[in-house]
């Protein structure tokens, strides 16, 4: 029996089922707790009875279901695609198809990706409309990363640039697009994009280099989050001011009609998705890679694995999460303030410790700083910060402001905690925005704010979208801040040190760990 279990946890499958039920199933007791104790009222667009909860729980099993397959196939397709294309493209020296091959890559990767999926949806533009910018915007700044690899600019005065060039849109674009501008941002570095881009970034490096530097693998998916928010901001300028709909929240529907018909649509939108990503794949292999079948067999089940769960996850999130958190957000506008922030920092502690990412980050931050900067500690500034994000947009509903100065002066903060942060530091603090927005953050957190915004009769592509933008924005200043930390305390650690030293010549033995 032991053996048995033994195997069952080394299976690649269970393990990202299970994986996948630690994302979601905080959410999932997280509403049960607000079921049971009578949180969750009759709303404008549905009531939540017992019926409703039964069928959530549903969806949350099709929802663990789905992303574990998912994530599974990305693991088995996308990493290995995006390594293998990325080495024998810079080995070919041809620039020319480096930077189209890249592009054309990075626009179907992009396209795949769910959270994108889940905010088109949401949006009141054409869904064609909002993926294609998006994947367009991450498909050019990819290419501008490899450039960067191989000419090894620095990644720092790019971000400076860049970031830069968006708040001089900030004051021309209409304000309604500017809280999609950074959700774009946000939900275009998901579970598809990131594992592709960082395998993508490091096999480049790898065939230029000789090895992947902790600098190219940590910064280079960071770089790509630019490129959507300004892809939409210029999207943005050639629209007419009228151009996003005024937001319709739909009735809830809890019934297994509606589900069925969110199968048969999601089916549609992924085989979109896929379907050319595929087919330029097999077209690469044949002229370039040139794979062994059972290689390329291999990565073709991932990508069936990823369809499958892809499918399933849009699905369960389409059916009963969305309906479900909007109602959740609209029964909070009836309470106190404190009762509606108090869930929001809950939901959004939850959201971030549950993400698996979160772990093999934090994993990765202590091992670069040799212990210096415990994984814990980093866990415990991802959940503060993503605790605020959540935070900020309720209130920011609640009290009618802006999102410009929410990232004006976040962003301004950031940068220049940058000055005093290493490096490597930075480059993991921009990727882990990218961590932090995983699936929940557009499938659940999104929905929610939109219900607790549209509760208050406001105009939600203003006050109701932005939350996942804040969640990308907030891991930027909490890990850099470690970074200045760890920084500094070095630099007392040495001069404490140095004063010990009697002379230039002195032989003595200096303890560091006693020098503090």
């Amino acid at each position: 029996m032991t053996l048995f279990f033994q195997k069952l946890k080394n299976n690649a499958l269970v393990s990202k089922i299970w994986e996948s039920f630690l994302s979601v199933i905080p959410i999932t007791i997280s509403v049960s707790i607000l079921y049971f104790v009578g949180l969750i009222t009759d709303t404008s667009i549905g009531v939540f009875d017992l019926n409703a909860y039964l069928f959530f729980l549903l969806c949350s099993l099709i929802a663990i279901i789905g992303l574990g397959l998912f994530q599974l196939g990305v693991d088995k397709s996308m990493t290995r695609m995006g390594a293998l294309v990325g080495e024998t493209l810079a080995r070919k020296k041809n620039m020319f198809l480096l930077v189209i091959m890249t592009f054309i890559l990075g626009f179907l990767v992009t396209m795949a990706e769910p959270d994108l999926t889940v905010l088109a949806n949401s949006v009141g533009l054409s869904n064609y409309l909002v993926i294609g910018s998006v994947s367009a915007g991450t498909a050019l700044f990819l290419v501008i990363g490899v450039i960067r690899v191989l000419k090894k600019q620095s990644l720092k005065i790019m971000f400076l640039a860049f970031y830069a060039l968006v708040f001089a849109l900030v004051g021309v674009v209409n304000p309604s697009f500017l809280p999609l501008c950074f959700d774009s941002g946000g939900v275009s570095s998901g579970p598809v994009t990131v594992p592709f881009i960082l395998a993508f970034g490091a096999g480049v490096a790898m065939s230029t280099n000789g090895k992947a530097s902790g600098e190219d693998s940590f910064g280079f998916s960071a770089l790509c989050s630019v490129g959507p928010i300004l892809a939409v901001m210029v999207l943005a300028l050639f629209m007419p001011e009228d151009a996003l709909s005024p937001y319709e929240m739909a009735q809830a529907d809890f019934t297994f009609g509606h589900l069925g018909n969110e199968f048969i649509e999601c089916l549609y939108d992924v085989a979109l998705a896929f379907g050319p990503l595929i087919v330029v794949f097999l077209i690469y292999n044949f002229f370039f890679l040139k794979l062994p079948w059972k290689s390329l067999l291999k990565i073709l089940v991932g990508l069936v694995y990823g369809f499958v769960g892809l499918w399933l996850f849009l699905t369960a999130v389409n059916g009963g999460f969305f309906p479900t958190a909007s109602i959740v957000g609209l029964s909070l506008v009836s309470r106190d303030l404190w009762i509606a922030v108090t869930v929001a920092g809950l939901f959004g502690l939850f959201a971030v410790l549950a993400e698996p990412a979160v772990h093999v980050l934090v994993k990765q931050i202590e091992e670069i700083s040799d212990g210096a900067i415990k994984k814990w500690t980093v866990m415990v500034v991802l959940a503060i910060g993503n605790m605020a994000a959540l935070i900020m947009a309720i209130l920011r509903a609640y009290y009618v402001i802006e999102i410009t100065y929410f990232v004006v002066v976040g962003y301004i903060l950031i940068f220049v905690v940058m000055l005093f942060s290493p490096n490597i530091y930075t480059y993991i603090a921009f990727d882990s925005g990218a961590v932090a927005s995983g699936p929940m953050a557009s499938a659940f957190l999104l929905p929610f704010v939109i219900g607790f915004a549209y509760g208050f009769g406001l105009d939600i592509n203003l006050y109701g979208f932005g939350v996942v933008g804040f969640i990308a924005m907030m891991p930027l200043l909490g890990v850099q801040l470690l970074g200045a930390y760890g920084n500094a305390k070095s630099k007392l650690l040495l001069r404490r040190v140095q004063k010990t030293i009697v002379e230039p010549d002195d032989d003595q033995i200096i303890h560091f760990s006693e020098a503090l």
